[in-house]
């Protein structure tokens, strides 16, 4: 998803199918906004219109690595990803999850691995509740 002003992309975010032991979820990121517009709110409202619509089309969980107190605010949390594994190293406090459905990510566990998914829904998905 992107942002333009005046023709040309000022903000970007990018979600990518993966999954955990056969549990489905979207990885977010980057998440980026042009240098002169940071501070706007611009990549709060990406980030609202991203969770909205993985919701929308029926998505269970996003996952994401990044600054804590940041993506706090959406409801991301470090606890959602305690079995979870990225394939290469992070900071285990940087890697967080948000379930956009009760229970998305119970008895996920291992290594995140990117499925390759190009369709925008989620398989077998189930009616869409607003996210916070």
């Amino acid at each position: 998803m992107t942002a333009e002003r005046d023709g040309t992309v000022v903000a970007t975010v990018r979600l990518w199918h993966v999954e955990a032991n056969g549990k489905p979820a979207l990885l977010l990121g980057p998440l980026a906004v042009s240098p002169e517009l940071q501070g706007e709110g611009l990549g709060r409202a990406m980030m609202r219109e991203v969770i909205w619509r993985a919701a929308c089309r029926g998505h269970g969980a996003v996952l994401l690595v990044g600054d804590a107190t940041y993506y706090e605010r959406f409801g991301f949390s470090g606890y959602l990803t305690r079995d979870l594994a990225m394939p290469g190293p992070v900071e285990r406090e940087r890697f967080l999850g948000l379930e956009l459905r009760d229970g998305a990510l119970s008895g996920a566990s291992g290594v995140l691995v990117a499925t390759g998914r190009p369709d925008a829904a989620a398989p077998d998905a189930e009616p869409a509740r607003k996210a916070a």
